[in-house]
């Protein structure tokens, strides 16, 4: 089982002094980008006030706005340039402690599309991975990371990318494979005009009834196996998915029980930041990472506490 450490331990290791030592970057890169952004705006207003003044406001307003956008863009490539140096180095520190290994721009694993085919994650045209944490706790293996998801909808003036999912995907291997596949999900997934039972990955997974009012209300869960089905969903685990959800502030978690893997999705705000350029929040920002891996480990202890027939 993975060891947790506490912020303390982590900062005395060494990544309490090397982030005093970036103290004095941090700051430099927050006045670089209040001085581009002061800079870039007042150009861009001077430009647009210009065209006003000799007619031509269309165009004026266009470049102004030109300006400002690309103005902002830079200040977000100083900000992301900073941020990714600390957060390598403060996660990196994590992930050594931990004895898992850390990616800040990961390429999606088989996960992905699995997740995809059983639709624990919607369409879309683009997707974005960072903040890969893989390792071992106990007998089980994991996978995580951040991914965002977007479609482009509309045409012409009305065309807009919109985010259609922005969260976690989380993958446990165990060494024994399910009987069948089960899927759990939070955001009623269920009756439909031809039947309750879905068919997806070629296969027909059935709707399972729960026993516990309080998760039939939570969950709407499906399988091939209805015994399996019915064992897996059994309140402890239940429990210990919503508190995985609850440990990321997150949302409509799906979990699949598939073969060898389980397979969560959560929506979520951004991750695993533990980078920012305010010191003041290293403690507390390393302190949330660590107590959501707690959440993982307390998971897969559940999973592999009670023997499966």
């Amino acid at each position: 089982m993975i060891t947790l450490p506490d912020v303390d331990s982590l900062m005395a290791g060494g990544l309490g002094d090397w982030l005093d030592s970036q103290q004095a970057a941090r700051a430099e890169t927050r006045t670089k980008i209040r001085n581009i952004s002061i800079s870039g705006f007042a150009l861009g207003g001077i430009v647009a006030l210009a065209g006003w003044a000799v007619g031509g406001f269309n165009l004026a307003y266009f470049l102004g706005a030109l300006i400002a956008m690309g103005t902002l863009a830079w200040a977000a490539h100083l900000r992301n340039q900073m941020i990714g140096s600390l957060k390598i180095k403060m996660n990196g520190a994590l992930a050594d402690a931990l004895d898992v290994n850390y990616l800040l721009a990961p390429d999606p694993g088989p996960e992905f599309d699995i997740a995809l085919e059983y639709r624990l994650l919607p369409d879309h045209d683009n997707a974005h991975f960072h903040d890969s944490w893989d390792g071992r706790t106990g007998d089980t293996d994991f996978l995580i990371h951040e991914s965002k998801l977007t479609e482009t909808r509309g045409s012409g003036k009305n065309r807009r990318t919109v985010t259609v999912f922005q969260g976690i995907i989380i993958r446990f291997h165990f060494a024994r494979e399910f009987l069948g596949t089960t899927l759990i999900r939070r955001d009623g997934f269920k009756f439909t005009p031809f039947g309750d039972d879905k068919k997806l990955g070629g296969q027909v997974l059935e709707r399972i009834r729960m026993v516990d009012p309080h998760f039939e209300d939570a969950f709407d869960v499906y399988a091939s196996d209805a015994v399996e089905g019915r064992y897996l969903v059994h309140p402890e685990y239940c429990e210990r998915l919503l508190e995985l959800e609850n440990s990321f502030a997150g949302e409509k978690l799906c979990a699949l029980f598939f073969k060898g893997d389980l397979i969560v999705t959560i929506h979520t705000e951004d991750l695993f930041e533990s980078a920012t350029l305010d010191p003041a929040q290293d403690r507390e920002l390393l302190g949330r990472t660590i107590g959501q891996f707690a959440s993982i480990t307390r998971l897969v202890a559940t999973l592999n506490e009670r023997a499966r027939n």
